[in-house]
């Protein structure tokens, strides 16, 4: 989408749930069987009473999409920009409002501390707010943290370019907090992505509180203009005012980006000082998101219950601003022809796929909503932060991994290394 061209529409990268992510895999696994693709073999046998397929071999593993083994193909480089020192800042936007939650959940206050930042919410009866903020404050500086810190921007400088990677050694990349009940969040259910930009539309709601809390941040000088470029503002929705389409069209989270020209009509210039964009994330509560009565945004996904009920908002939550890291401008392209720019970072030219998309769910099987019997390389799995907390993620698309070819890396359930190779 080119910044001067078309309609104002936000253009979402989204996570799409465990199920859409099965259908989706499925057609593509079919459009190209028998597949030339053909990642790391899988444990054998995986599910013996499950038929073979051209590419599992006798092994009586289901199809590759069934048991979330990714598709290969390397990162590619498009010339944006990336988070190279990332800074999260987490809203929680009307958390304390009337009817925000379900009536029979008691409602009880909670307070967060992580480092100097502190905050209550009204209302977190799932743990699920201090949960992710304990993630966000202790997930740099691990190992799945620094699968990203491959990544590069090349910039100009005196006699040509350099490239400048991601920077992982920030211990905290939690930079505020803001419990924000001040703007009603009532309205975002009955709004819709299908509707033209402007306040009918989810998305634009979304990108307008995300600047809102660009706004408040530097107020409380936790945030500076030079320092947005790095941003990723994370605006988490209670139960009852999620995003509607969410939980109705098949996904979980998503991460894009505003820009003055770009969404002129969610982009609004008070929101920033100057000229500058931000990448935000949408983070609905997750247990909200269900099919056929069955959580599909990964709770419980790696950890048993009732451990792991809050597992999706690290494995979600993490996608999105791992992907923001790598690609805060989501992959769109500003102007046409010859004088094309692309504001994107690294994704995969075959499918557009971002670090989180071609890792998504690995691992999981929809057919029985289990884990398989054998852990299957790349699969989710728990990572220790640097604060001593556990917290399950999925694993992110490294370059590096497998001798160069690439693979999924950094939950913990790396493929087996060599030495020198991820």
């Amino acid at each position: 989408m080119g910044l001067t061209a078309g309609p104002a529409l936000a253009n979402p990268i989204l996570l799409p749930t465990l199920t859409k992510q099965y259908d989706t895999q499925t057609q593509y696994f079919r459009a190209h069987e028998p597949a030339s693709l053909t990642p790391p073999a899988v444990p054998c046998p995986e599910n013996g009473d499950l038929p073979s397929t051209p590419v599992t071999g006798p092994c009586g593993v289901t199809e590759l999409p069934a048991t979330g083994l990714p598709l290969m193909g390397n990162m590619a480089y498009y010339g944006g920009a990336i988070d190279v020192h990332p800074r999260v800042y987490i809203v929680y936007w009307g958390w304390g409002e009337k009817g925000a939650w379900p009536s029979t959940d008691k409602c009880a206050a909670e307070s967060i501390t992580e480092g100097t930042l502190t905050a209550d919410l009204p209302c977190d009866p799932n743990g699920s707010g201090k949960y992710f903020a304990n993630f966000v404050y202790q997930m740099s500086d691990t190992q799945w943290a620094g699968v990203s810190d491959q990544y590069y921007q090349t910039v100009p400088v005196s006699g040509g370019t350099t490239n400048q990677y991601v920077d992982t050694s920030d211990p905290h990349w939690l930079k505020g907090i803001w419990v924000d009940d001040t703007n009603s969040i009532t309205g975002l259910p009955k709004t819709s992505g299908s509707n033209p930009a402007g306040p009918t539309n989810t998305y634009t709601d979304l990108a307008a509180e995300a600047g809102r809390a660009v706004k408040y941040f530097e107020s409380k000088r936790q945030l500076t203009p030079s320092e947005l470029a790095d941003s990723n503002i994370v605006v988490m929705q209670p139960y009852n005012y999620s995003d509607p389409n969410a939980v109705s069209t098949g996904y979980c989270a998503f991460h894009d980006w505003v820009a003055k020209g770009f969404e002129s009509d969610i982009y609004d210039p008070k929101y920033t000082d100057g000229e500058q964009g931000f990448a935000y994330t949408n983070l609905p509560d997750l247990l909200a998101i269900n099919s056929s009565g069955v959580n599909v945004c990964g709770q419980d996904a790696v950890n048993p219950a009732p451990q792991g009920e809050n597992d999706g908002f690290s494995i979600a939550g993490g996608h999105e601003i791992q992907e923001t890291i790598t690609d805060p401008g989501a992959e769109d392209i500003s102007g046409s022809g010859t004088s094309v720019q692309y504001l994107g970072g690294w994704y995969d030219t075959v499918d557009a796929d971002e670090i989180g998309d071609k890792c998504a769910w690995v691992g999981e099987n929809p057919a029985t909503d289990q884990e398989p019997v054998l852990p299957i390389p790349g699969a989710m799995g728990d990572i220790k932060g640097n604060g001593g907390g556990t917290f399950a993620v999925q694993s992110l698309w490294s370059n590096a991994a497998a001798g160069g070819a690439g693979y999924c890396a950094g939950a913990g359930t790396d493929l087996p290394s060599t030495p020198g190779t991820l």
